[in-house]
């Protein structure tokens, strides 16, 4: 996932209503250790959604739409902080 598409993930799942149990759950499930070979492969995206992907994310860094490494570091552990913490 690119930087752009976890931005918008991330503007997502602020907009949801979630209970305590349900930020508890999808805490544990970003900090779960990923070592199940056994998990299908992802998908992979078609040309032209590849495309559409790149054409959306160069409209946002020239609308200045863009995080540095460091503040995206810094939205993702203030999300799982607060996930944990609830």
């Amino acid at each position: 996932m690119n930087a752009v598409s976890l931005n918008n993930l991330w503007t997502y799942i602020q907009g949801l209503s979630l209970t305590a149990s349900n930020r508890k759950w999808l805490a544990e499930k970003l900090t779960a250790p990923v070592d199940d070979q056994t998990s299908a492969p992802p998908v992979l995206q078609t040309w032209e959604e590849a495309m559409s992907d790149l054409d959306e994310s160069e409209r946002e860094f020239e609308r200045g739409d863009v995080l540095s490494g460091e503040e995206f570091n810094v939205q993702c552990q203030a999300l799982i902080d607060s996930f944990a913490n609830k």
